[in-house]
């Protein structure tokens, strides 16, 4: 008997799981099979992409076990038989059975449970995604997993106070750039070396500028960190000294408490984070300039990864931008900062709305939800699922997804992996990015690029995204196979 489902639609952040056909087997189906679905959602004001509620199941809905979380079977949050935040539950051949936390179990004429996490749909697996359940692993047998590092802490810094003086922060910022101009104009002037100018003494001047550069912008703060993780990757603007110094803005950058972190968010979610997962690891695995990233576990015993956003940072992005907008003018005006032939302005501008759609993990969340769609086909990509139940403008769970950073070329060699290979998929993947989706990773750094075990590449960090139009997109196109053709005149 033919099956009667063909395609089986999950959210709209999984692509489709096709069913196998089983042709005229009998034994498995004896009768016209039904597929019947229900969702129903929590009565909140703010939703998801695919209509779920941002809150969590509230404390007296949940009973946990001293083996574990596990939620009452009647109704919560709205939904029957156990279906919790929003998950669906299946009816198939008059069986029932409840979701918990995103897993769909089916029972097919009897035969036994088959759990599907949204593990098992990442893109480039081989089996079919009905039948394959999520492997546990323990970090000792994992040779992936993450290594906790004791990350420098953010209590030294001023703006890492609740309460700080906006005008003493502006103080502070003008103090930085006037510090930093005289510095530069020292370090050009022949009459500043005492013991004669040379071009090897301007380079060691040169290094103690980007050092000191370094330093004071770990002082100032995440806006500071972002920006100078962004000149990092603009030799055509800054020194090759500076562009060296702040590239190790990217691995130190100082972590904020884990108490803070929690009471972050629960305030998001509203509810305690021993209600949210049934484990919670204090001490983050990463420090970004924007948030850091802890590991968990769910209810259901899957493994995750939560994105906390630095607390305060809309406040701290409007007092600083609004002072970067007045030094980005005065360089403008500037000749020995090339303002007639740089765009500060722009450059502003464009730093500006990267910043204010990087603190918004509802947009983070969407990026990598199409980020996937596009790679659904290849299955040498994969990007960490997004758990939606768990996410808020300003906390982002996702799937736990670790790998071998695509710069720690000793321990790819160690395990075997092709380096060629690796080059050759990341080139690819981002000429389908550039020359055929138009969407594409805006913030390539090895932070965010990693090697999964079976050499898959693996895409973190989607707050940064750039979008080419069609129009540009296939002239882009042309111009590529004119190259590859060796066509001058074409080109």
């Amino acid at each position: 008997m033919a099956m009667m489902m063909a395609d089986l639609s999950f959210s709209a952040s999984i692509s489709n799981a096709k069913l196998p056909r089983y042709g005229n087997d009998s034994s498995l189906v004896k009768r016209s099979s039904m597929f019947r679905a229900e969702a129903r959602s929590t009565e909140s004001e703010k939703y998801t992409t695919n209509g779920r509620s941002r809150k969590m199941v509230p404390t007296t809905e949940l009973m946990r076990s001293k083996g574990g979380g596990r939620a009452r079977t009647d109704t919560v949050n709205g939904s029957l038989n156990g279906a919790v935040n929003g998950s669906t539950k299946a009816v198939i051949n008059g069986s029932t059975n409840g979701v918990v936390n995103g897993s769909t179990r089916a029972v097919i004429n009897g035969s036994p449970k088959v759990v599907v996490t949204g593990t098992s749909l990442v893109n480039g697996s081989n089996m079919s995604s009905l039948v394959k359940t999520q492997k546990q692993m323990s970090a000792r047998d994992d040779p992936f997993e993450e290594e906790l590092k004791v990350l420098p802490s953010d209590e030294g810094f001023s703006w890492a106070k609740a309460n700080y003086n906006s005008v003493q922060r502006s103080i502070d910022i003008w103090s930085f750039v006037l510090s930093l101009r005289i510095r530069i104009l020292f370090d050009n002037a022949k009459w500043a070396y005492p013991g004669g100018f040379s071009e090897e003494n301007q380079k060691i001047r040169r290094r103690n500028t980007a050092s000191w550069l370094r330093e004071q912008v770990l002082q100032l703060g995440p806006t500071f960190i972002k920006l100078g993780q962004l000149s990092s990757t603009r030799s055509d603007l800054f020194p090759k000294e500076f562009v060296d110094e702040l590239a190790k803005l990217q691995d130190r950058v100082p972590a904020f408490s884990p108490e803070k972190a929690k009471a972050f968010i629960e305030k998001e979610m509203g509810c305690s984070v021993d209600v949210a997962f049934k484990e919670f690891e204090d001490r983050p695995i990463a420090a970004a300039s924007l948030g850091q990233v802890h590991r968990a576990v769910l209810h259901n015993g899957e493994r995750v990864a939560v994105k906390v956003q630095r607390p305060g940072l809309r406040k701290l992005f409007d007092i600083d931008l609004r002072n970067l907008k007045l030094v980005a003018e005065y360089f403008q005006r500037s000749e020995k900062f090339g303002g007639p032939s740089r765009d500060w302005i722009g450059i502003y501008d464009e730093c500006s709305k990267i910043l204010y759609e990087e603190i918004d993990y509802i947009n983070e969340g969407k990026n990598a939800d199409r980020f996937r769609r596009d790679f659904r086909n290849i299955k040498w990509v994969r990007v960490p699922l997004i758990m939606w139940d768990y996410t808020t403008e300003k906390v982002l769970t996702l799937e736990y997804a670790p790998g071998i950073k695509i710069n720690n070329l000793a321990v790819l060699d160690s395990r075997g992996y092709s380096r060629s290979l690796i080059a050759s998929r990341s080139i690819e993947s981002y000429l389908i990015q550039i020359l055929k989706t138009g969407f594409f990773h805006a913030d390539p750094h090895p932070g965010n690029l990693a090697i999964d075990k079976d050499g898959s590449l693996i895409y973190y960090d989607f707050g940064m995204m750039g979008e080419i139009k069609s129009f540009t997109r296939d002239r882009l196109l042309s111009l590529f196979y004119a190259v590859y053709e060796k066509d001058a005149n074409k080109v």
